[in-house]
């Protein structure tokens, strides 16, 4: 049987059917199950505290906007800043692909704040933001200049790209520190139905033969026929055609096991009355195993081998570092701090159920 499986060869056409002369691909047709399903499961949950309906309607625009734009500008200003921002109308057409996770994140993130700022009723801190944005903008051209003086050879990011990054991060913890108890206790709802929404995505990038590991001797490594690279030679970036760590699997069947805890500590157990706690333990889960596969998985651009060689670490890796220290935050605050018994809404909040 082991035997058997050493030859998983991995022929699947991306291409699920042609409508209308266009192809549709199951990549497409898998992420948009994955919205659908997180959707579905976020909305049950509203409807099981008994929340208004036109809450949860306003949640799923905010939310569905931040993450195409945050995907899609995260792919471009964290993979590959100097050609997008040198031909910024090429950020328009997703349809030629490229969408990061990470930048989907922070997204869906941005639009839940932005959710929280319209239920309560909140103002921005604007001085807030100008303070948190002209840190993240030091902070990332002061982490840029540091990369440039310990790396090999010359850096693929510029100054000016690293420092707009840090400024986008800023602006994005300045919002959720402003909305922070009502945006966390939506996210301890969202995050749930995103792990297996995360689970088909992960399944679509499996249908496209992309974002795969590197060389594996065990049972179930995937020869990925359809991918150019594949057939290339280990010294020139490719596979040479050995069987591949099929890391798309091994993410969607840990975000799947997220699922399944998810729901299990937000019906079973008490942990939805303490703010932050399934959010804090799904950041952990998602992001230092997204951490610990990167080891194995194939870089995505070329400018990662100066990161590795001078970190020892990816951009898939760098970028999860934040989300995992967020996330243990979250939980030892939702460990200590002692929780109402029930109840969605924040204390001193200008929420009003109608």
């Amino acid at each position: 049987m082991l035997d058997m499986l050493s030859f998983i060869t991995w022929d699947v056409n991306p291409e699920a059917f042609s409508l209308f002369g266009r192809e549709i691909r199951w990549y497409g047709i898998l992420w948009a199950a994955g919205v659908l399903c997180t959707t579905i499961v976020v909305q049950r949950m509203y409807k099981s505290e008994k929340l208004p309906e036109k809450w949860f309607d306003s949640l799923f625009l905010y939310v569905l906007t931040g993450l195409v734009i945050g995907a899609r500008l995260g792919h471009c200003l964290f993979y590959d800043p100097v050609y997008y921002l040198s031909n910024p109308l090429k950020i328009l057409m997703v349809w030629e692909g490229g969408l990061a996770s990470h930048g989907g994140a922070i997204g869906m993130t941005i639009g839940v704040c932005l959710y929280s700022l319209k239920i309560t009723g909140q103002k921005m801190n604007w001085k807030h933001l100008g303070v948190f944005a002209l840190i993240g903008l030091v902070l990332g051209g002061l982490c840029q200049y540091i990369y440039g003086l310990t790396a090999s050879s010359s850096p693929s990011l510029g100054f000016g790209e690293s420092a707009f990054m840090g400024f986008l991060i800023g602006i994005c913890v300045s919002m959720v520190y402003t909305t922070r108890e009502m945006t966390v206790k939506t996210l301890d709802r969202l995050v749930v139905g995103v792990a297996i929404g995360a689970t088909s995505i992960r399944l679509g990038n499996l249908m496209n033969s992309e974002i795969y590991g590197g060389p594996t001797t065990l049972p179930w490594g995937f020869n990925f026929i359809r991918d150019p690279k594949w057939h290339q030679p280990l010294n020139m970036g490719g596979s040479g055609e050995l069987p591949c760590h099929p890391t798309q699997i091994y993410e969607a069947l840990f975000y799947l096991f997220l699922f399944g805890l998810g729901l299990y500590l937000y019906y079973k157990t008490n942990a939805r009355n303490r703010t932050g706690l399934i959010l804090g333990i799904s950041l952990i889960g998602i992001f230092f195993s997204r951490f610990c596969i990167e080891f194995i998985k194939n870089i995505q651009e070329p400018f990662e081998m100066e990161m590795i060689d001078t970190f020892g670490i990816n951009m898939g890796q760098l970028l999860s570092i934040p989300f995992v220290i967020w996330g243990i935050w979250l939980l030892y605050s939702a460990l200590t701090k002692k929780e109402p018994e029930a109840g969605a809404i924040p204390k001193n909040s200008n929420v009003k159920k109608k």
